[in-house]
């Protein structure tokens, strides 16, 4: 993986500040060691006491002030861009018992960009070079590349962090071999005779020796940013909430801007793994994440959903022993294709001339 900043932004603004000390307070409970945790005794890092390593770490502390001093604007960009990956990447940490917190080193790999590529040839949030993507099973074309999707690319790196802590049975090592790779890491483990990070990071390229300490930083700054009169700036494109939707009828970014009503950008913005802008006639698995109302939209256009549905009152539940209430007037629902609990499974229909069940939790909530 690189750990090189992209565009270099971050390394022009560290250099004023490489001479100076970080002045600000040091609370940290130096005896708590956050990576010699399992994953599997505890589903998170000790919260309150993971940021605050970046204080005690004396290579971190150039990084919080890189983070905290020279460069604002950037921070409060990439913490915006947090709000929007952060849940993401939570929510398969989490499927797979992973420590929350590995979150941010996507903060260190790509600054949480989809758009960045290393001079190496990584790429996305989670910068995998093409060999180890496709070992994950990320998919990469002409016209898609799940390097840069934050749903495929989380799910192949948290799986990759997994393998690696396997091996390596240390956090520390695990997320140096995560930037130098398995091999490198197996190589400066035997150069140093010992499995302790403290010694074997000398025997590590010059970037994995700072990688740790970026790691620091970047859980620090993500969790006292208001001390510092920093404010996250979410981006328009990646605020509100959104849907996820398989696109069968169309095969460009174009087409589905036209029906949508939406600017082709923010469609872009949103799936950044169709890198073309277009895919092939009849392509499976195509699935598109839109904001909420231009997804319905899609939807209604192709009569794959209701295009009006009625929520029934309180009362119409009243001494009902089955989940699944009959359709009648004025209750009526314009779509036979409409799905059950929430768009899943199919209707019950009993026969031609029988009365068709919708559940009613469905029933009760909108389109």
């Amino acid at each position: 993986m690189n750990a090189t900043c992209p565009r270099g932004v971050y390394q022009l603004l560290l250099a004023p500040c490489l001479a100076m000390s970080f002045t600000g307070p040091i609370n940290a409970n130096s005896d708590y060691d956050f990576l010699k945790i399992h994953p599997a005794a505890v589903t998170i890092f000790q919260h309150e006491n993971l940021p605050n390593l970046a204080l005690t770490n004396a290579h971190s502390l150039k990084y919080v002030k890189m983070y905290t001093a020279y460069g604002k604007v950037h921070t409060a960009a990439m913490l915006g861009r947090g709000m929007y990956y952060f849940p993401i990447y939570e929510r398969h940490l989490s499927a797979q018992q992973m420590p929350l917190e590995l979150k941010y080193l996507s903060m260190v790999e790509s600054e949480l960009r989809t758009d960045v590529e290393s001079p190496s040839g990584a790429v996305g949030l989670w910068q995998f070079m093409s060999p180890t993507a496709r070992h994950y099973g990320l998919r990469q074309n002409d016209w898609r590349d799940e390097r840069r999707d934050p749903e495929a690319a989380t799910l192949a790196a948290v799986r990759y962090l997994k393998d690696l802590y396997i091996e390596f049975g240390n956090w520390e090592l695990a997320l140096g071999a995560y930037n130098c790779g398995s091999g490198r890491m197996r190589g400066a483990i035997r150069r140093a005779k010992s499995t302790d990070f403290t010694l074997v990071r000398k025997h590590l390229p010059v970037q994995t020796q700072s990688y740790l300490a970026k790691f620091y930083a970047a859980a620090y700054i993500s969790n006292f940013f208001e001390d510092y009169q920093i404010s996250p700036k979410i981006p328009m494109a990646l605020s509100g909430g959104t849907s996820t939707i398989e696109v069968k009828e169309v095969n460009s970014f174009a087409q589905l801007s036209r029906i949508c009503h939406l600017p082709i950008s923010k469609i872009k913005r949103l799936n950044p793994q169709y890198t073309q802008g277009v895919w092939p006639n009849g392509a499976e698995g195509i699935w598109m994440v839109l904001p909420e109302e231009p997804a319905r939209r899609y939807l209604a256009h192709f009569n794959r959903m209701p295009q009006r549905i009625d929520i029934l009152p309180e009362d119409a539940f009243a001494n009902q022993d089955s989940e699944f209430l009959p359709v009648t007037e004025p209750y009526r629902i314009l779509n036979s294709r409409l799905m059950d609990l929430g768009g899943r499974q199919p209707a019950k229909e009993q026969g031609q001339e029988a009365r068709r069940y919708y559940s009613k939790y469905f029933l009760r909530g909108e389109a």
